[in-house]
C-alpha cells in the first residue's frame, strides 16, 4: 500500500489534517464497523460506545452514539484515519458529515440480512447523494459463500447500483481489513489516474 495514498487528494476529504486521507465505515447497527476500527487501531481508536438503551432494535450490550476515530501509520511516513458512523437513523446527520469528509468509504453489510440489498442500496444511495461522494466498497461483515456474494452482488446490480465490489472480511482479523483497505486504496489510486 505504501505510496499509493500519495496521489488520492480530494479537498472535501482532506477537512481532518492536510494530506492524510479518511476512509469510512457504515452499515446496520451491529454489523461490526467498531469491530473492524478496532481491529486496524487496537486500543489507539476513539469510541463512542454506551450501554445499548434501545434493546428492542439490537440485542448487543453496547453501541455507538457518535463518530469513532482511529489513524493507521502504513509506514514509510504514510498515514490513513479510520472514521465509523453509527448504524441508528437516528444518527444520518452524523452520516452526513463523515462522509463529506472521506475520500473512499466501506459500506458493511451482512448478506444473509432479508433486507442487505435494499439497506445496502439505501446506504450506498445515501453516499451517492453527498456533494463529493467517497468511493464505496461493499464488505461482508459475515461468513458467506462465494453463491451467496454472487447472488448479493447481482441483486444490488439489479437495484441500479451498477457494479459495486463485494468484498468478504472477517472485521476481527487485521489482516483481511488491511486487505480491503488495499483494494479500496488501489481504486481511490486507479481513479485520481483517470481524472
Amino acid at each position: 500500500m505504501n505510496h499509493l495514498l500519495m496521489d488520492i487528494e480530494s479537498p472535501a476529504a482532506m477537512a481532518g489534517r492536510p494530506g492524510i486521507p479518511r476512509i469510512s465505515f457504515m452499515g446496520p447497527m451491529g454489523v461490526g464497523k467498531t469491530t473492524a476500527i478496532r481491529a486496524l487501531c487496537g486500543d489507539d481508536m476513539v469510541s463512542s460506545d454506551v450501554p445499548n438503551l434501545d434493546r428492542a432494535a439490537h440485542a448487543k450490550a453496547f453501541t455507538t452514539v457518535g463518530a469513532e476515530f482511529g489513524e493507521i501509520d502504513l509506514g514509510g511516513g504514510e498515514r490513513v484515519q479510520v472514521c465509523g458512523c453509527p448504524g441508528q437513523d437516528r444518527f444520518d446527520f452524523l452520516r452526513q458529515w463523515v462522509l463529506s469528509v472521506s475520500v473512499g468509504v466501506f459500506v458493511m453489510v451482512d448478506v444473509h440480512a432479508a433486507d442487505a440489498v435494499a439497506a445496502t442500496g439505501a446506504l450506498l444511495s445515501e453516499v451517492a447523494a453527498v456533494e463529493h461522494p467517497p468511493l464505496a466498497l461493499v464488505l461482508s461483515a459475515r461468513p458467506a459463500s462465494p453463491a451467496q456474494m454472487q447472488a448479493f452482488a447481482t441483486g444490488l446490480q439489479a437495484a441500479g447500483h451498477g457494479v459495486v465490489p463485494v468484498l468478504p472480511v472477517d472485521v476481527r482479523q487485521r489482516a483481511q481489513v488491511l486487505q480491503a483497505l488495499g483494494v479500496l486504496v488501489s481504486m481511490l489510486s486507479l481513479g485520481t489516474e483517470n481524472v
